[in-house]
């Protein structure tokens, strides 16, 4: 039996909708025309090339960045698409680290019926939340992060 293989990706690069005070990615940020979410060939290329690369039989992928959710529903609609395609006889699992703001119940009901684990990234109770991470107006968040909390439950 072999051990699981995990591997991160993050598929928007560092794009975000918050501007969190303490993002190492802020000071780096440059604006790069056409960069933007990952293409379909190279999702395809990323996808068939980590499965069929590890000896491992369960391989989870997980997504991160900036903010995962910014590449939208029909993206991960492609994931699990392609994860099935070159999947054989592994497992495939996945996980979403986000900060909640775009979690509606559409999100809900395919994060759950695809089973994705679902990370959401909060910063202690309210008051601390929302001094740290805040819209590029620096309007609070913690209300709309919580928001997605209880969602995929929901869903």
């Amino acid at each position: 039996m072999s051990a699981n293989f995990n591997t991160v990706a993050k598929p928007g690069g560092n794009r975000c909708n918050l501007a969190c005070r303490y993002c190492f990615y802020l000071e780096n940020e440059v604006p790069r025309p056409g960069y933007a979410t990952m293409d379909d060939l190279t999702l395809e290329a990323y996808i068939h090339n980590t499965i069929s690369s590890t000896p491992s039989q369960n391989v989870e992928f997980c997504w991160q960045g900036g903010e995962p959710t910014l590449c939208g529903l029909d993206f991960f609609a492609k994931v699990v698409e392609l994860q099935q395609r070159y999947r054989g006889n592994k497992i495939i699992a996945n996980s979403l680290q986000t900060n909640g703001i775009l979690l509606n119940d559409k999100w809900a009901r395919f994060l759950r019926r695809h089973g994705f684990l679902v990370g959401l990234s909060i910063d202690g109770p309210a008051s601390l939340h929302d001094t740290w991470r805040t819209t590029g107006c620096g309007k609070p968040t913690w209300e709309k992060s919580c928001a997605g909390h209880t969602l995929p439950a929901a869903a």
